[in-house]
């Protein structure tokens, strides 16, 4: 069934694997990564810390979900064949008293040529100082507040490096940590030290109160398939009177019918919460049209279909719209789709219905940069729909809009 893998992904989140777990979580893919994985197991540090009860044996990074690696950097963008060859191992004292890792450092990490850059080593040491110290904090999180560096030595790409860390100092929220990164060499020989760090980790407040955690969301394909629907943005378009609300409304009830989430953000209703503070103007009506395209972007990407009622008279604003659902994509996710129903009406029609009176006032100059009267309407040049009002009952419109959707695999 095609919610499984979604659900398998939620369960990552909610259930992560434990240190035992992410031991046998990684296959190495080539002779390479085989023979590295092998090495690190199998080095007389490894089986020395693996004897000792105080610490625990780990490789954190494969507690992140799958499908939020390749958005973090340790875990996925630095992980893979010239780079981080194979997930680091590591060994957590408990308590958060001491940490120590082995990683493999890959020829493509280089700054100066055949040597690791110096800011992966400082990415290395920030993420290791803080999984040495987070154990010791009361709510188990830490941010960097201060970390300070100083080189030793050049490491050399293509080459194993352990990290040593030791909590120093705890008060409160506060956690102090020194460390550094050193060769890993034969039983017997002398590492040499590459970099040393100090830090300090400080607990944000409202970690007692919040109690947090780190909960990576789900892909936008995955909650599709949990909630069995696409989320999608629907903007109506057209001038006042030409019915956008009427139309966006019967379709939204239509598609609930069919047991669609479906949410309509009428331009009223929104000047009544959200945009309560903006008024007519240019400038008012461009964030008037920013905002909305914003909301129906999140109602869109929680898989509901968001219908937007506006009159949104510029391109220039509507093409904005479009162009925040377009760079929605991420990762596995496509980009959000975007469909602009031109509602269409003359402006004699319209003045004709005026069920406000709007029209009426506006010839008689009491409501200025009024649409279509004292303001301009720059009717869409390519929408995905057209619509005439004047020419189409409601149940037509709906007719035509539901044929475009499923046309489109939408519905």
């Amino acid at each position: 069934m095609a919610t499984i893998p979604a659900l398998e992904a939620a369960n990552s989140v909610l259930h992560p694997p434990s240190d035992e777990e992410t031991l046998e979580m990684f296959t190495p893919e080539d002779d390479i990564s085989r023979e590295v994985d092998e090495y690190i197991k199998n080095h007389p540090l490894a089986v020395e810390l693996r004897s000792k009860p105080e610490y625990s044996e780990s490789r954190p990074h494969l507690k992140i979900p799958e499908a939020q690696r390749a958005h973090n950097l340790t875990g996925g963008t630095l992980m893979g064949p010239g780079k981080f060859v194979v997930p680091p191992f590591v060994w957590s004292e408990k308590g958060g008293k001491s940490l120590v890792s082995i990683t493999y450092l890959g020829t493509d990490l280089c700054g100066h040529p055949g040597v690791i850059h110096g800011g992966l080593l400082a990415t290395i040491l920030d993420e290791g100082l803080a999984r040495c110290c987070f154990a010791a904090l009361p709510n188990k999180i830490g941010m960097t507040a201060n970390l300070n560096i100083n080189y030793r030595a050049p490491a050399p790409a293509g080459a194993f490096v352990v990290l040593r860390a030791k909590t120093t100092k705890v008060e409160g929220r506060k956690a102090w940590v020194e460390g550094h990164i050193e060769t890993l060499v034969a039983e017997g020989e002398k590492p040499t030290v590459l970099v040393e760090a100090s830090a300090l980790f400080i607990e944000p407040r409202q970690a007692a109160v919040l109690n947090i955690t780190w909960h990576p969301s789900l892909s936008r394909r995955e909650r599709n398939e949990l909630r069995k629907q696409r989320g999608f943005t629907i903007w109506f378009t057209g001038l006042s009177a030409s019915g956008k609300s009427t139309i966006a409304t019967a379709l939204e009830q239509h598609l609930l019918h069919l047991g669609l989430a479906a949410y309509r953000l009428d331009g009223d209703n929104v000047r009544f919460g959200l945009n309560k503070d903006l008024g007519f103007s240019e400038k008012d009506r461009n964030e008037n049209i920013r905002r909305i395209a914003e909301v129906a972007k999140l109602f869109a990407d929680s898989s509901t279909i968001a219908l937007t009622s506006f009159i949104s008279p510029y391109r220039a604003d509507r093409q904005i719209a479009r162009e925040l659902h377009a760079a929605s994509s991420h990762g596995e996710d496509e980009p959000i789709p975007f469909i602009e129903v031109f509602v269409d009406i003359p402006v004699e029609v319209a003045e004709q219905r005026d069920p406000k009176g709007l029209y009426k006032k506006a010839r008689a100059g009491e409501i200025p940069n009024f649409t279509g009267i004292s303001a301009p309407y720059e009717a869409p040049e390519n929408p995905e729909i057209h619509v005439r009002t004047d020419q189409l009952t409601v149940e037509e419109c709906v007719g035509k809009i539901t044929a475009y959707l499923q046309s489109k695999n939408l519905v």
